[in-house]
C-alpha cells in the first residue's frame, strides 16, 4: 500500500487531479457566466459539465501511465525512473494549481461582492458624495419584522425587471402569511427601487429590523436568484443563498426564500406548516410567469395611477389561469380587477367599455373558481367574504371576513376590507379601534392604506382624520392614490394648507381625468374660490352628463342634495341594492330618502349611520 501512495506522488496523479478540478471550476463559472450572453442553448452548457466529469477519472489514468521526460512524453513502463523529471513537472503543476486558485478566489470575491450590485447611476453617486453624513443611530423596528426590497435584475439584456418585481412581490405575500411576522408593504418597500440608501436607513424609514435584498439573473433556461437577509441594527448577514436553477425551478425557490426567511427570523409557525401555506396555487411554470407578470403590472399602477396600464395585469391573469385552470389565486387577482371595476364609486371604475352585467358575470366566475380552488378554507372564507360584499350583503361578508383574519391577522388586504365593512354597516366603534389598530403597521399598503383615509371620514373628529393623512401620506408621498385621499382627508379636517401641498401630485399624475378634476374643485370649494368652482361644475354637468357618480359628487358639493338624491332614485325603485350601496361607502351620504335601500340595510342589521356633512362645500356668493 505505502508502494502504490509513493508512485501516485511521483507520478502526479494527486497533482493532476486537483489542477483539473480546480481549473474545470473556473470554466464552468466563466461558462455559466460568458454562455448566455451569446444565446447559447441550455444542452451546450449541460454538456460542458457532461465532459468535465466525464474528462476527470482519464487525467488521472493518464497522470498514471504517462512521464514527462527530456525526449517528451513516454509511458511509464519505457521510462527508467532515473531519467524522469517528475520533481519538475511537479513544480509546474504546483504553479498552475496556485494560479488557478487565486484566479478562483478573485473571481468569488467579485461575484459576491459586486455582480449581485449594480453600481449607483452617476448622477446618484455625485449626490451621494455630495451630502454630508448626518445618518443617526438606527432606531430597532419590531423584532420579528422585515421588508422585501425589489430584486434587481442583473440579466444579460435587462429585460426581466417584471420577474423580478413580481417575484419579490410573491416571495414579500408568502412571508406575510405568517400570523407573527410583520412585513412591510409592498408599496413601501418598493419605492426604494434604485435607491442609493442603506440597509440601516431604509429599515429605520420602514419600521423594520430586517431586510431581505437580491438579485435576478436569468436567460431562456437558466435561472440564477441571490437573496440575503440582513439584520438592520448591526448589518449582519443571518442568511445569504444563491440558487443556480432550471427556470423550472422557480416556484420552488420562491418557497425556500421565504421558508429559510421565517426560520432565521424563529417565527412561531412550523416550517412544513408553512411550506403548505406558501404555495403558490399553481405548479405550472407559465402560469406561475404570468401570474407574476400580473403583479408587476400592479406595482406600475399604483406608483403612475395609469388605470389602462392596469389592462395589462388583467391579460396577464387571465392567461395565468387560462394555462392553470385551477389556478385559485389568478382567480382571486381577476376577482379583485372585476371588483374595482364594478364600483361605480370606485377610482377604477368606468376605464374599460363593459356594461355592469358582463363585468359582474365576469366578477362572479373568478371568484366562484377562487373559492372553488381554495387551499384551505380559511382562504375560501376569504373569497366568500368578498363575493358577499360585492353583491351587496355587508353582515355576511364581515362574518367570513372576521373568521379569516383570525386564521392570517397580518393579511392587508382583509384588513382593508374589513374596514369598508365597519363602515357600511355603521359599526363605529369597531371601525376606530380597527383603524388605530391597523394603522401603524399598514399604512404603507396600497388598499388598506386608502382604506384608512377614506374610512376615518366616519368617525367625527378632525383631529383623528388629520392624523392617519398625514401618517398615509408621510409613508407613501409619491402614492398617487393615497395623494387623492388624503388631500380629500386634510380638507376635510380643515388643513387646507397641507392639502394644497399634495394637489400637484394628483395634478401630475395619469390618474383619470374625472378624479383629477373633482381634487381641484374640492380646494377650489375650501378656499371659496367661487369663479373656478363654477367653471369646475359647469364641466361636471356637460363633460360628465352620463356620469351618476360624477354628476352626484358635484350636486353634493355645491350643496343641491335633493338633484343629487334625484340622480339615485330609480337605482332604489329598481331595487339595484348592488350599485347604490356603493354610495353607502361615503360618510355623507343619508340613505333615508330611498325607502327599498333602508329596508335591505335593515335586513343587514345594519346600524344607526351617523350622518356627516360636507366641511368644504361649496357656499356661492350672491355675486362671484
Amino acid at each position: 500500500m505505502g508502494h502504490f501512495i509513493d508512485e501516485l506522488k511521483r507520478r502526479n496523479v494527486v497533482r493532476v487531479g486537483v489542477a483539473y478540478i480546480v481549473v474545470s471550476w473556473l470554466a464552468i463559472q466563466v461558462g455559466e457566466v460568458v454562455l448566455p450572453t451569446f444565446g447559447a442553448p441550455e444542452w451546450v452548457f449541460k454538456t460542458i459539465m457532461f465532459l468535465v466529469v466525464l474528462g476527470f477519472p482519464f487525467a488521472l489514468i493518464l497522470a498514471w501511465a504517462f512521464e514527462i521526460t527530456p525526449d517528451g512524453v513516454k509511458k511509464t513502463r519505457d521510462v527508467d525512473a532515473s531519467a524522469s523529471i517528475t520533481p519538475s513537472t511537479g513544480r509546474k503543476l504546483n504553479a498552475v494549481i496556485i494560479a488557478s486558485l487565486t484566479v478562483a478566489l478573485v473571481y468569488f470575491v467579485w461575484e459576491s461582492r459586486f455582480a449581485a450590485e449594480p453600481a449607483p447611476p452617476p448622477e446618484a453617486a455625485i449626490a451621494e458624495t455630495a451630502v454630508p453624513d448626518t445618518q443617526e443611530e438606527p432606531a430597532q423596528g419590531p423584532e420579528k419584522s422585515i421588508a422585501v426590497l425589489p430584486f434587481d435584475d442583473l440579466s444579460p439584456d435587462s429585460d426581466h425587471a417584471w420577474f423580478a418585481d413580481g417575484l419579490a412581490e410573491e416571495i414579500l405575500n408568502s412571508l406575510a402569511r405568517a400570523p407573527d411576522l410583520l412585513v412591510a408593504a409592498r408599496t413601501s418597500s418598493f419605492a426604494y427601487k434604485g435607491t442609493t440608501k442603506d440597509v440601516p436607513t431604509i429599515a429605520v424609514e420602514l419600521g423594520v429590523e430586517h431586510v431581505l435584498e437580491g438579485s435576478v439573473r436569468r436567460n431562456e433556461s437558466r435561472l440564477r436568484v441571490t437573496a440575503q437577509l440582513i439584520r438592520a441594527s448591526d448589518g449582519f448577514h443571518l442568511w445569504s443563498e444563491t440558487y443556480d436553477r432550471s427556470v423550472a425551478d422557480m416556484i420552488e425557490i420562491q418557497e425556500n426564500v421565504a421558508i429559510e426567511i421565517a426560520r432565521a427570523l424563529q417565527t412561531a409557525m412550523d416550517p412544513e406548516a408553512l411550506g403548505r401555506m406558501l404555495s403558490a396555487g399553481t405548479r405550472s411554470i407559465p402560469a406561475y410567469e404570468a401570474y407574476l407578470e400580473g403583479l408587476a403590472f400592479g406595482i406600475s399602477t399604483v406608483s403612475t395611477g395609469d388605470m389602462y396600464e392596469y389592462v395589462g395585469a388583467l391579460d396577464a391573469f387571465e392567461r395565468a389561469v387560462e394555462l392553470d385552470p385551477e389556478f385559485g389565486e389568478g382567480y382571486l387577482q381577476l376577482a379583485y380587477f372585476w371588483s374595482g371595476q364594478l364600483n361605480t364609486a370606485n377610482i377604477e371604475y368606468g376605464f374599460l367599455a363593459k356594461n355592469q352585467d358582463e363585468m359582474l358575470a365576469r366578477f362572479n366566475n373568478a371568484i366562484s373558481n377562487a373559492a372553488r380552488f381554495a387551499r384551505n378554507d380559511a382562504l375560501r372564507a376569504k373569497y366568500q367574504a368578498l363575493e358577499a360584499a360585492v353583491a351587496a350583503r355587508p353582515e355576511r361578508a364581515l362574518r367570513l371576513n372576521s373568521g379569516y383574519l383570525e386564521s392570517y391577522p397580518n393579511d392587508r388586504d382583509a384588513q382593508g376590507m374589513q374596514l369598508e365593512l365597519l363602515a357600511r354597516l355603521g359599526r363605529y366603534d369597531e371601525l376606530e379601534a380597527a383603524l388605530d389598530q391597523y394603522a401603524e403597521a399598514g399604512a404603507s399598503h396600497p388598499y388598506l392604506s386608502s382604506n384608512i383615509v377614506l374610512f376615518s371620514l366616519h368617525v367625527p373628529e378632525s383631529e383623528f382624520i388629520r392624523r392617519h393623512a398625514l401618517h398615509a401620506i408621510e409613508i407613501r408621498p409619491d402614492d398617487v392614490f393615497i395623494a387623492y385621499q388624503a388631500h380629500r382627508a386634510l380638507l376635510w379636517a380643515a388643513d387646507l394648507d397641507r392639502a394644497s401641498l399634495i394637489l400637484p401630485v394628483i395634478r401630475a399624475s395619469d390618474l383619470p381625468d374625472s378624479v383629477r378634476l373633482l381634487a381641484e374643485l374640492r380646494q377650489a370649494c375650501a378656499e371659496r374660490r367661487d369663479a373656478d368652482a363654477r367653471r369646475m361644475f359647469d364641466r361636471i354637468e356637460t363633460e360628465f352628463a352620463d356620469d351618476r357618480f360624477m354628476l352626484w359628487i358635484g350636486r353634493m358639493l355645491r350643496d343641491d342634495v335633493d338633484a343629487a338624491n334625484e340622480l339615485l332614485r330609480e337605482l332604489d325603485e329598481s331595487e339595484d341594492y348592488r350599485t347604490l350601496y356603493d354610495y353607502v361607502a361615503y360618510s355623507y351620504f343619508d340613505p333615508t330618502p330611498f325607502p327599498n335601500l333602508m329596508k335591505h340595510l335593515e335586513s343587514q342589521n345594519a346600524a344607526e349611520r351617523i350622518q356627516q356633512d360636507i366641511p368644504y362645500r361649496c357656499q356661492f356668493s350672491d355675486t362671484i
